[in-house]
């Protein structure tokens, strides 16, 4: 009885851990497609409701002004094109398998499911009244924000669990580039990593162009 306890336990427990680092085993195609996207957006929302950005690949960020709900759901969304395209393109090159381009939005959009839970941990009110502190001491305008200790631990925890979400994530990119396009080693790492670069800069560049062009009068 004990033995068979044991080996259903590793059964759970390997298959949690894979749910955890590598879904797509069991999600890929269109149905990691359709999940990721909700996903995504629904980061986005509650991102708008704590006036939290992810205005970049990597990026999150607070604002002192409050953009409409579109502005927050575009970043998301071009945040996950901007890694998929470049993805695609080198695994053309460097596959020497076929592959379908849903597998790679899919997966690609299911592997930012870790900015759910930093967006969850930038919603407190305590990291707006930090982060314009901070802002105000940079910038020496001399206006007064109240903060406390509380504040400060809230702070720094939001700032720990995005650390490691980005960290999570891009983890997770990773396996969802080498599963959908069927590369590994090193031509796998270090087209990852150009990707990686190229879509942090054009996914900044596009969400400010996005920004600026819409901006209210």
């Amino acid at each position: 009885m004990t033995e068979i306890t044991t080996n259903t336990d590793t059964v759970i427990n390997n298959r949690l851990s894979q749910w955890l680092f590598n879904p797509f085993t069991f999600v890929a195609g269109l149905k990691a497609l359709l999940l990721g996207l909700i996903i995504i957006l629904l980061s986005a929302f509650i991102g708008s409701l704590g006036n939290t950005h992810f205005d970049g690949v990597l990026d999150v960020y607070f604002h002192s002004e409050t953009p409409p709900l579109w502005c927050f759901l575009a970043e998301g969304l071009i945040d996950w094109v901007c890694m998929a395209i470049p993805l695609f393109f080198f695994g053309l090159i460097m596959s020497r398998s076929s592959f379908r381009i849903i597998d790679i939005l899919g997966t690609q959009a299911l592997a930012r499911w870790p900015y759910l839970i930093t967006a969850l941990a930038m919603l407190p009110n305590a990291n707006r009244r930090f982060g314009v502190y901070l802002t105000s001491k940079f910038n020496q305008n001399g206006s007064v924000v109240t903060i406390n200790y509380t504040d400060m631990l809230i702070f720094a925890f939001a700032i720990m669990v995005t650390i490691t979400m980005a960290i999570w994530m891009v983890s997770l990119m990773y396996r969802a580039y080498c599963l959908s396009c069927n590369v590994k080693g090193q031509r796998a790492i270090i087209t990852f990593i150009v990707s990686l670069v190229i879509a942090e800069v054009v996914s900044k560049f596009v969400i400010l162009s996005l920004l600026v062009k819409f901006q209210p009068l």
